[in-house]
């Protein structure tokens, strides 16, 4: 490492200091606007512990639960919490000259001016934030809901003990709704589901349904203010410029009623007199006919305008449709040439007010159908919830804004929520939005209201801090104009205070960066000049707004580097040969984005093994060189598509680590894929696909085609393939075979129990599931797999325990697992700009910069009286969608200005600006797009970069990269973990195992009869007939006949014929005088035995009558053989073992007692006694062989 020496403190850092301690002021409310990197969250820490801290004239601090600091996401809450602690902490333990150097610098005072008891107070302040119920209150706005929703659900209308949904389970629910609900519309509003198919056209009705999730605060707001589903037309109409007319009178009215046919007809003449026509004339005129030769209007409207109007509905104003020579009618009807002065033609003019007025009936008619059909799924969606007791993201906002600003019981919620807090600090405020900033104003009006209540002993602040140039969350209903209005507000509500005070309004501006280089916070202010970030202009402008500030460096003596690459052109040879076989969504290797990863990825590789450094700030604030690790690099991308998958590839191609995506479908992971086949096989064996993916899958690993696959599955006739690998002898199908037929067996267990099994058994070689899955798929398959173990276990939980229900459930859900990559863990990260906001890095790489921003989506639009319209596509716009429509576009491209701001300012030190051309543009990047934009700054910056030409190599502001000496793990030696890691553990002398008795001599007991009818009533004889000796002894005698022609009556199975004999032999063997005392009172029946036998064999059995005495133990085993045994000899090896190990169990017990053992067979019935001595010899020869 390489030390350098810091620079002195500057003019202009001693001014950001001062703006840092003004901002963290205690007592003084403030709206703080600062630049990335310039401190904001240890300004928001510093406040914090201020206002915790006693006060200089010796009041206490603030109590910890009456500070409320509301952050954007729970990363961040979760950051500012760590680093609090952190420091209270260190204050609890610092010795008292350090304790007063660090309030000192917090504070802006002199050390010495800090007593021990002041010491005392800030080291008890730990302490003190850990015992505060609740703890300290650093949180996101949607917990900061829910936790007053809790506190007060009465009053807000809400269940007390209410869930709270994420997304997965809140679209899922909206996905049932709409399915339940779209057939119902279907048949209660056919017109209006006609009229939105025809718009949308195929699939579009569902997709334009399900935008209605989204909008649905709007839309529930639109229909309380209307009052009734009658009023929706009048409102609608009006919002949409429409009148009375349906679509189809104004197309009759205009197209039929209104159509001059017989100029028309002499216009076609003249046209048709005309030996030879352009292209433009034999349009017209072809139109001409078609267009006389039907009487349909809306046929005829079609014609019409696709020969006068442009492709999107237009009507350019360059060449005329016909020649000159055609005369003064057809240049009187068409001329649309008004270059030359010419008035324009009358039924050019006809046209465009017809399409205007046609565009407005359209788009009101379908708004109001996609109203009636969808005003129902959203109060049925609203509905569910309410029944289920859950509120999803948006609820909570809205039913928090509803509680503290129109609810009965809002002043009294208030007052109660102002007892307690004091001091409000809202981060990230240029991303909330308008329902959050209504609530937010609801605390803060209560706020001033109580100013009045001891003022000067305990002040009540405000502190807000936003940087407007970061505001990128719209589609979460960020608002700049609101940011701004907010801003006003609070100056509106201070200047009466500060002129009370002598004060100016506290509103100090952050803009020193203590985060990057000089020459990467050169290059974004050079971007920020030519594509000001206000300006509504889309191409780079010279600067308009006269007060943009630049960055200024704090680290102004350290060197960085900002690169912009030559772009990835498309080739010729792109394209792949064979278009029939290709996947449709397949990418070609040579396909500009991927060649550009992999260029990324030998890159970064290249940077970490040759030692390229960077800078690293030390503990005692000094600044030293370090050569790059992969945690130094991050890649930021627009969004996640195919050159986000390619860059992952790509570095792991080259070995360097990846952290991978920090979004992912759960679905698209192989590993769940894999996982959730194995259900599928289970629920049916027959699937020979599902089965095929898994014999080539982790778990079985039967890879070779040729030798495996093809061999189960080639000329099996009608065998499924399971039957085929079920009846196979081969050794390589063995272990799959087994694995399988475990599946099938554990079909019955839940969801959770059944991957639980099949990840965690072991298979011969001691290698468990778990271990398959990561030795094929790699690490990164832990996590997706283990969220759907979280989700099997939460469906067992709530639903039935069905492995059917659980696959249908997890495939009809878009699961999106969410991944922290916040922190760097040894590897590369890949991200979007907005899942980076709020991080850094050394090295940041932007590779998606050629593409313009995208026209929005939105098919259904708000106006300011929050009436809605609906229109699929910019085609289908009248006038007033197209001018909501354009404002849509353009604050998107604002927004995407502001991305790049962000992107930009994620590196501390070096800034890589590459892209993949576009075959659609000469250059490669479209007008608007971000390579543009940093191409035009790096021009100003070093020169010799041509916008009009294509740019041939890399070009650079700032040094060459010094190297130094790589410690990085790539590099390293590599260390061969010893083979006894990752070998099986020898397995411990295993426990003594439980065995049945009658297990003892399987391989030596005697041939029954074979599984079939008569077998199977034997095995139900012998079970019935002992239920009957069990249970009618325990009788009165005289019930007994009645009470076992009952209990045998109840089989299904069992005749009456079968039943009496049964009965009988059950009978006659209670009756027998002989066998009295075995069934007299005392006796045991089904009595349990377990223990070891003299070789240490674990038995586990039960025998039908157990009597001690005090003189002796007897074993009866009752059988129902036939023929019945005549003599002890007779009695069949494994009936003789069976009883020596209950016996030798017993004998253990009771030494001292005699042990019997005899066999009690109904048939006859007789009793056969068994010799001690046999029994034992016969028990020594199993165990022998055991």
């Amino acid at each position: 490492m390489t030390e350098v020496v810091f620079s002195p403190d500057s003019a202009a850092f001693e001014q950001a200091k001062q703006a840092q301690a003004n901002a963290a002021q205690p007592g003084l409310s403030a709206w703080v606007e600062a630049n990335a990197g310039s401190g904001k969250t240890k300004v928001l820490i510093d406040r914090v512990a201020r206002l915790l801290l006693q006060r200089p004239d010796g009041r206490p601090g603030a109590p910890p639960d009456s500070i409320l600091c509301i952050t954007y996401t729970k990363a961040a809450a979760n950051e500012m919490l760590s680093r609090l602690f952190s420091r209270l902490g260190d204050w609890s333990v610092a010795d008292d000259d350090a304790l007063r150097d660090k309030l000192a610098e917090l504070e802006g005072r002199s050390a010495s001016n800090y007593s021990t008891e002041d010491l005392r107070q800030a080291r008890a302040l730990f302490a003190r934030a850990l015992e505060t119920p609740g703890g300290l209150r650093i949180e996101t706005i949607h917990a900061f809901c829910a936790r007053i929703l809790r506190r007060f659900p009465l009053e807000a209308g809400v269940s007390p003990g209410f869930q709270e949904m994420e997304d997965d389970d809140a679209n899922a629910l909206w996905q049932a709704v709409l399915s339940a609900r779209l057939e119902a519309a279907a048949e209660s509003h056919p017109a209006e589901m006609k009229t939105l198919a025809e718009a949308t056209g195929g699939l579009g009705i569902n997709a334009a349904l399900d935008a209605l999730k989204f909008k649905r605060q709007e839309i529930q707001a639109f229909a309380r203010a209307i009052g009734s589903d009658e009023d929706l037309g009048p409102h609608i109409r009006a919002a949409a410029g429409a009148g009375d007319a349906a679509p189809g009178a104004i197309l009759h009215e205009a197209m039929v009623t209104e159509l001059p046919e017989s100029e028309l007809r002499a216009a076609l003449e003249a046209l048709s007199a005309i030996d030879k026509l352009g292209a433009s004339d034999l349009k017209l005129r072809d139109a001409l006919s078609l267009l006389l030769d039907t009487n349909d209007a809306r046929e005829r409207y079609e014609i019409y305008m696709r020969a006068l109007a442009g492709a999107k509905g237009g009507f350019p104003s360059g060449r005329n449709p016909f020649t000159a020579k055609a005369g003064p009618l057809v240049a009187d009807l068409f001329t649309r040439n008004l270059k030359k002065g010419d008035p324009e033609g009358r039924e050019i003019t006809r046209l465009k007010a017809v399409q205007a007025e046609l565009t407005a009936a359209e788009a009101a008619e379908r708004t109001i159908a996609l109203m009636r059909i969808g005003l129902p799924m959203v109060e049925a969606y609203s509905d569910q919830k309410r029944r289920r007791g859950a509120l999803d993201f948006d609820d909570l906002i809205e039913c928090t804004r509803r509680l503290l600003t129109r609810s009965n019981a809002a002043e009294w919620v208030l007052y109660k929520l102002d007892g307690g807090l004091t001091h409000l600090l809202l981060d990230e405020a240029q991303d909330t939005s308008p329902p959050q900033w209504a609530l937010i104003n609801a605390i803060v009006t209560e706020f001033q209201a109580g100013r009045g209540r001891g003022e000067e002993d305990d002040p009540r602040t405000q502190f807000v801090v936003g940087d407007p140039k970061q505001s990128i969350y719209s589609f979460q209903g960020a608002d700049q104009q609101q940011f701004q209005a907010e801003k006003l507000n609070f100056i509106s509500r201070e200047t009466v205070l500060a002129e009370a005070a002598d004060r100016p309004v506290n509103q100090p501006e952050m803009a020193m960066s203590f985060r990057s280089t000089p020459q990467v916070l050169g290059f974004v202010d050079e971007v920020r000049a030519r594509v000001p970030l206000s300006d509504a202009a889309i191409d780079p402008l010279p600067p308009v707004d006269a007060d943009l500030k630049p960055h200024t460096a704090r680290r102004a003596n350290q060197d960085g580097r900002v690169e912009l690459w030559p772009l990835e052109m498309p080739t010729v040879s792109e394209s792949d040969d064979d278009a029939w076989t290709t996947p449709t969504d397949h990418v070609p290797a040579d396909a500009p984005r991927r060649r550009l990863a992999r260029r990324i990825a030998a890159q970064v590789r290249q940077m970490i093994d040759s030692g390229e450094s960077v800078w690293q700030e030390q503990p005692d604030r000094s600044w030293v060189r370090k050569a790059i690790r992969p945690e130094d690099i991050l890649i930021l991308v627009r969004s996640r598509n195919e050159l986000f998958d390619a860059l992952i590839e790509s570095l792991k191609q080259e070995a360097v680590p990846v952290a991978g995506a920090d979004r992912l479908r759960l679905l698209d992971n192989l590993g769940v894929q894999d996982c959730l086949n194995l259900i599928r096989f289970a629920l049916q064996p027959g699937d020979d696909l599902t089965l095929a993916e898994i014999l080539r899958g982790p778990f079985c690993d039967l890879v070779d085609d040729d030798r495996h696959l093809f061999t189960l599955a080639h000329d099996r006739g009608n065998q499924s393939l399971w039957q085929r690998l079920a009846s196979s002898d081969a050794s390589d199908f063995q272990a799959a075979k087994a694995f399988c037929r475990r599946l099938i067996d554990n079909r019955h267990l839940p969801a959770f129990e059944f991957l639980t099994h099949a990840l965690t058994e072991r298979d011969t070689d001691r290698v468990s599931g778990w271990d398959k899955l990561i030795r094929r798929l790699g690490e990164p398959v832990r996590d997706p797999v283990h969220a759907l173990l979280s989700g099997a276990l939460s469906h067992d939980m709530t639903e039935a325990k069905s492995l059917q229900a659980y696959l249908s459930e997890t495939e009809g859900r878009d699961t999106v697992l969410k991944r922290e990559l916040g922190e760097p863990d040894g590897a590369v990260r890949v991200m979007t700009v907005h899942g980076a906001k709020g991080l850094q890095s050394p090295v940041v790489i932007l590779p998606d910069t050629t593409g313009a921003t995208k026209p929005v989506s939105d098919a259904l639009f708000f106006t300011e009286t929050g009436v809605p319209l609906h229109s699929p596509s910019s085609r289908l716009d009248c006038r007033a969608t197209a001018e909501l429509r354009e404002a849509t576009n353009l604050a998107a491209e604002k927004e995407s200005r502001r991305l790049l701001y962000v992107a930009l300012t994620r590196a501390s030190d070096r800034l890589i600006i590459a892209g993949a051309g576009l075959g659609s543009s000469k250059t490669g990047y479209a007008k608007s797009s971000w390579f543009r934009w940093c191409l035009t700054a790096m021009q100003a910056l070093v020169g010799g970069a041509d916008e009009a030409v294509e740019l041939e190599e890399m070009v650079a502001y700032g040094n060459a990269p010094i190297r130094v000496a790589s410690d990085s793990p790539l590099n390293a030696p590599a260390l061969h973990p010893p083979d006894w890691l990752k070998r099986p553990a020898a397995a411990p002398a295993p426990p003594a195992r439980l065995a049945a008795p009658s297990r003892l001599t399987e391989d030596h007991a005697a041939v029954r009869a074979p599984f079939g009818p008569d077998r199977s009533a034997a095995l139900r004889r012998g079970r019935l007939i002992h239920a009957l000796l069990q249970t009618l002894p325990e009788l009165p005698h005289g019930d007994w006949r009645v009470a076992g022609r009952r209990f045998l009556s109840r089989d299904p199975d069992v005749s009456g014929s079968e039943a009496a004999e049964m009965l009988d032999v059950t009978l006659r063997t209670l009756n027998d005088p002989g066998f009295a005392d075995i069934f007299a009172p005392g006796g045991r029946n089904e009595a349990a035995i377990v223990g070891a036998l003299p070789s240490g064999q674990m038995v586990n059995g039960r025998v039908d009558r157990l009597i001690i005495d005090d003189d002796q133990v007897l074993i009866i085993d009752y059988k129902t053989d036939r023929p019945a045994p005549v003599q002890a000899a007779d009695v069949d090896l494994s009936y003789l073992v069976q009883m020596a190990a209950y016996r030798a169990v017993l004998q253990s017990l009771y030494p001292e007692r005699p042990v019997r053992c005899a066999l009690l067979y109904t048939d006859g019935p007789h009793l056969i006694e068994l010799d001690g001595q046999a029994m034992s010899e016969s028990l020594n020869r199993v165990e022998s062989r055991v």
